[in-house]
Formats: C-alpha cells, structure tokens, sequence
C-alpha cells in the first residue's frame, strides 16, 4: 500500500527521534516544553486536519486502486446496506460495503453512482454496494478491505501520536 501522504525519505523510519518545525517550541500552561509531534506523520497529520480522509494506492491483480478512509455518514450507510443481512452472511456484506465505500478509482475510473441532485447517501451507498457485490469476486473484495483496514490502523498511528505530542489533559 502506498500512503498519498507519506514520504519516500528513507530516514523516516521507526524510532525517529520527534523535533518540532523549526523555530517553534510548544509550551503548556506553567511553561513546560511539550514533546514536538513527530514529523513522519506531519503529512497524514494534515491529511487528517485538512481533507478529513487519508488515502492510500495499491495494485492488484493489474489493476490500479485508490481508496480513502471513511466518515461517520458513510459509516453509518455501511450499516444501512448491511442491515439487511444480519445473521446470514453478515460479515461478507460489511466487508463488501466497506470495500464499496472506500474506492475513490479504480483504474482511474470511479464506481458507478446515482444520477441526479437529488440523490442521496444511502442510494449512492446501495448503488455501490450492489456494483461490487455483482461484479467483483471475493478475493477482490477481500484485498480492498484488508487495505482499507491497513489505512484505518494508519489513521489511528497518526492519531495517537498527536496525542503524545499534546500529553496528558491537565
């Protein structure tokens, strides 16, 4: 998986020491100088901040896929497409909803959506599904949402490395 949002410098690796932007020292209220965040995730951190989504690229199977993390909206779609299919399969329909969700493009191409102004989340949400669930095999299904979830743990990195930077609420 390739992050859209890292970088390629090989000295961004595990156990970087932190150091803050320079020319900027962050201090808590008595004057204590806080651990800087740490720059491998500056990037996604702006990701996070800015776009609200990460996105990652991969190959598979000859084709090119990007996928992005998902909000609370299309979250709770997933959980209107799934609903159907609790207790018989449950699991393959959340797989496949997230999987449906989280494509930006496939070869270039996005998925196909409802047409019109009026159309609303949860259409675009079953439209989706339905493409995916009829078109793509298993397999197929299985490696964008093993990718999506790679992303997710990506995410929560990110995450609990500002909270490290920030430390402990007063």
């Amino acid at each position: 998986m390739t992050d859209t949002h890292g970088t390629y410098d090989p000295a961004d690796r595990p156990g970087r020491k932190a150091t803050a932007p320079e020319g900027l020292t962050l201090l808590d209220a008595n004057g204590k100088e806080l651990p800087a965040f740490d720059e491998r995730y500056m990037e996604k951190f702006k990701g996070l901040a800015f776009l609200g989504a990460l996105t990652a690229r991969f190959s598979w199977l000859g084709h090119e896929f990007v996928i992005r993390t998902l909000g609370v909206n299309e979250q709770l779609a997933v959980a209107q497409v799934t609903d159907q299919y609790k207790g018989t399969g449950e699991q393959l329909a959340y797989a496949t909803a997230i999987s449906a969700m989280c494509i930006v493009t496939v070869d270039g191409e996005e998925l196909p959506t409802p047409i019109g102004e009026d159309s609303k989340l949860a259409e675009w949400a079953h439209a989706r599904f339905g493409y995916v669930k009829d078109t793509w095999f298993q397999y197929t299904i299985n490696k964008v949402f093993q990718e999506y979830l790679q992303l997710e743990d990506l995410v929560n990195e990110v995450i609990e490395a500002m909270g490290k930077a920030l430390g402990p609420a007063a």
